[in-house]
C-alpha cells in the first residue's frame, strides 16, 4: 500500500537513515527531558489510569476544558505496558512524531509525482526526502513529539489522510479510499483544530470531480486489473461515508453534550474581544511572523522566543512560498494541484491560531501548519539547488575555457548547501538538549517542583497521613485546582481525592479547619504553591509544633522527627 519497494535502493536507505535520526531526536533521554510533568499531561495520565481501572474508555474527557479521548486511551495502553511514569505518557507522542516523518515523505512524493514522467517522479522522491529530513530535525515538531499533548497526532493524521486521499483519487482504488476515510475520521477524535481539515481535503476532491466531468471516463476498472471507482463522485461518497462512520462516536457525543463542542475555544476566540477585526489582524501578524522574527515565548513550546524555523529553513520556506505562488499565477495548477493544495493547507491550518488572541504566536495551535511548512521548505531547497546546478552547466557550455573553475565553484556550492542543511540538526540538538532542557524556566514550565513533591509523597509509608494544601490557581477538576494533577499522577490519588487509602488528602485553603489530627498520628502538610507565604504562615500558626523542612523544591511541615 505504501509502495516503498518501488524506490531506488539508495533513496530508500536515505529515508531509513532520516527516520532513524528523527527517532533519535524524539526518544533520546525521554526519561528525563523534559524534566517534570506539566498538569495538562498529568491530567491525561490520570484519565487514562482511571479508564483502565473502571474499563470506561471515553471518546471525550470533559475535564480540563475538554479533550478528545483517542490519544488519552492510547496513553493508557502505554501506562499499562511501562508503568506510571511521565516518559510512558510522552513515549506515545514520540512514536506519533516519528511516524509523521514517514507520512510527510509519502504525501510529498505522491503530491509531486502525480501524472509525472520518470524524471518528475525522481525529483518528487528527492523533495520528499528533504521534507522528511526537515520535519525529522525540526525543533518545533521535536518539542511537541516529547510532550504528552494530543495535538501531536494532528500532523500525523492529516498527512496520512491526504496521502491516501490523493492516491485513492488517482487510482480510484477502493481500499486506498477506505484507509483515507479512516485516517480522516480518526482525526476528529484527536484535536479540536482538526475540524478545519475538511476544507483542506475538499481541495483535491473538488479538483478530481472537475477533471472527471471534463474527461468523462468510461471504464470501471484500473489498468492493473484491480476493481476501482472510475466515477469521481462515487469515490468522494465512499471517502466521506467512511469518514462519517469513524467520526460518528464523537459526533454523537457532541450532539448529547453540545456545551463541550466549543469548549475553551470560545474563551480565547478573537470574537470574544472588543475589536475582533483588529485582533484578528494582529493575530495573523504574530502567527506568520513566528517563522522569521519571534516565535512562541511559552517555554513549554519553544526556547526563549526563538523563531519556529532556524534561519536556513526559514530561508528555504520563503523561497518555497515564492515559487509556489509564482507557479499558481503561471497557471501550472492545470497540470498539478500541488500549489493550491500546499497553500490551502498552510493557510487553513493557520486559522486555529489566528482566530485566537491568547499567547500569540502559539506554536501548539499552529501545529497543523508543520507538514506544509516543511514541504514548502523542501521545495524551495530543491528548486534553488536545481536552478543553481543547471545554471552552472549552462555556463560551462558558454565558457568552455572556464570549465575547471566553474566545476570547482559548482562543487563548493553543493558543499555550502549541505552545510546549510546540516545546520538544522546541529541547531536543534544544541538548543533543545543543551540550552532548553536545563534552563530554570523550562524546569518550572513543566511543574518540576510538583513532580518532585509527588515522588516524595509516593515514597512515604502508609502510616503517615499527608495533607496537600491546594493553594494554586487554575481550572478546577473535581473541586481541586489543576496543578494538583501532577502530584495525583505520581501518587495515584486522582480517583481517591476524598479517601485515605494512600493517606493523601487534598485540602482547599478555605477548608483548613477541616484538618483534625489525632494524638500520636503522624502527619505531613505540604503545599501546591510552596512560595505562598501567607498560607504557609497561616498553617504554621495553626500547627506550631510542626517542623518545617525543604527537602527539595517544595515545603514540608511534619509532626514526626
Amino acid at each position: 500500500m505504501l509502495y516503498l519497494h518501488h524506490m531506488k535502493k539508495h533513496k530508500l536507505i536515505i529515508l531509513i537513515l532520516i527516520i532513524a535520526l528523527g527517532i533519535f531526536f524524539r526518544f533520546f533521554r525521554l526519561q528525563d527531558v523534559p524534566l517534570g510533568l506539566y498538569p495538562d499531561e498529568a491530567m491525561n495520565g490520570n484519565n487514562a489510569l482511571e479508564a483502565q481501572a473502571t474499563h470506561d474508555y471515553k471518546v471525550f474527557y470533559p475535564e480540563n476544558n475538554g479533550r478528545e479521548g483517542f490519544f488519552i486511551n492510547i496513553q493508557g495502553i502505554s501506562l499499562a505496558l511501562f508503568g506510571r511514569e511521565p516518559w510512558a505518557l510522552r513515549g506515545v507522542s514520540a512514536l506519533m512524531g516519528s511516524l509523521t516523518i514517514l507520512a510527510v515523505f509519502l504525501f510529498t512524493k505522491e503530491l509531486f509525482s502525480q501524472r509525472g514522467n520518470k524524471k518528475k517522479r525522481s525529483a518528487a522522491a528527492t523533495i520528499a526526502l528533504i521534507a522528511a529530513f526537515f520535519i525529522a530535525t525540526s525543533y518545533w515538531h521535536i518539542n511537541f513529539s516529547r510532550i504528552g499533548f494530543r495535538a501531536i497526532m494532528f500532523p500525523l493524521l492529516t498527512s496520512f489522510a491526504l496521502y491516501f486521499l490523493l492516491k485513492g483519487l488517482r487510482t480510484k482504488h477502493i481500499g486506498t479510499l477506505i484507509i483515507a476515510g479512516i485516517f480522516t475520521g480518526l482525526g476528529f477524535h484527536t484535536y479540536i483544530a482538526f475540524r478545519f481539515f475538511p476544507f483542506v481535503a475538499a481541495i483535491p476532491i473538488i479538483g478530481d470531480i472537475w477533471n472527471y466531468y471534463k474527461n468523462k471516463p468510461a471504464d470501471t476498472k484500473e489498468k492493473n486489473g484491480k476493481f476501482g471507482l472510475s466515477c469521481s463522485p462515487c469515490a468522494m461518497v465512499l471517502y466521506l461515508f467512511i469518514t462519517f462512520v469513524i467520526a460518528l462516536p464523537i459526533g454523537v457525543y457532541f450532539l448529547q453534550h453540545p456545551q463541550d463542542f466549543i469548549g475553551r475555544a470560545g474563551q480565547v476566540s478573537v470574537f470574544a474581544t472588543p475589536s475582533p477585526i483588529k485582533t484578528f489582524f494582529e493575530s495573523n501578524i504574530k502567527t506568520w511572523g513566528m517563522f522569521f522574527v519571534s516565535g512562541d515565548c511559552n517555554w513549554r513550546h519553544n526556547y526563549d522566543c526563538q523563531p519556529e524555523l532556524v534561519w536556513p529553513l526559514a530561508f528555504f520556506f520563503a523561497v518555497g512560498i515564492f515559487i509556489t505562488v509564482r507557479d499558481l499565477f503561471k497557471r501550472t495548477y492545470e497540470r498539478s494541484s500541488a500549489p493550491i493544495l500546499l497553500l490551502g493547507w498552510l493557510f487553513i491550518m493557520s486559522v486555529p491560531a489566528t482566530l485566537t488572541f491568547e499567547g500569540l504566536p502559539h506554536a501548539l495551535r499552529s501545529i497543523g501548519m508543520i507538514p506544509p511548512v516543511m514541504i514548502l521548505s523542501a521545495l524551495g531547497c530543491w528548486r534553488m539547488t536545481y536552478a543553481l546546478l543547471h545554471w552552472f552547466e549552462k555556463q560551462k557550455s558558454h565558457f568552455p575555457d572556464k570549465i575547471a573553475q566553474l566545476a570547482r565553484i559548482q562543487k563548493e556550492t553543493k558543499i555550502l548547501f549541505m552545510i546549510l542543511v546540516l545546520i538544522i540538526p546541529i541547531y536543534t540538538y544544541r538548543h533543545y538538549f543543551l540550552l532548553w532542557a536545563g534552563n530554570p524556566k523550562t524546569y518550572f514550565a513543566f511543574s518540576t517542583d510538583l513532580y518532585h513533591l509527588g515522588q516524595y509523597l509516593r515514597d512515604k509509608p502508609n502510616d503517615v497521613t499527608a495533607y496537600v494544601i491546594a493553594n494554586a490557581g487554575g481550572t478546577e477538576v473535581r473541586g481541586i485546582p489543576m496543578p494538583a494533577q501532577t502530584v495525583m499522577f505520581m501518587t495515584d490519588t486522582f480517583r481517591e481525592t476524598e479517601q485515605t487509602r494512600q493517606h493523601i488528602l487534598y485540602i482547599r485553603t478555605d477548608k483548613l479547619d477541616s484538618i483534625h489530627i489525632e494524638k500520636s498520628q503522624k502527619v505531613l502538610i505540604t503545599f501546591l504553591d510552596g512560595g505562598d507565604n501567607a498560607t504557609l504562615s497561616l498553617v504554621k500558626k495553626k500547627f506550631p509544633d510542626f517542623k518545617t523542612k525543604a527537602p527539595s523544591d517544595f515545603v514540608i511541615l511534619e509532626n514526626y522527627y
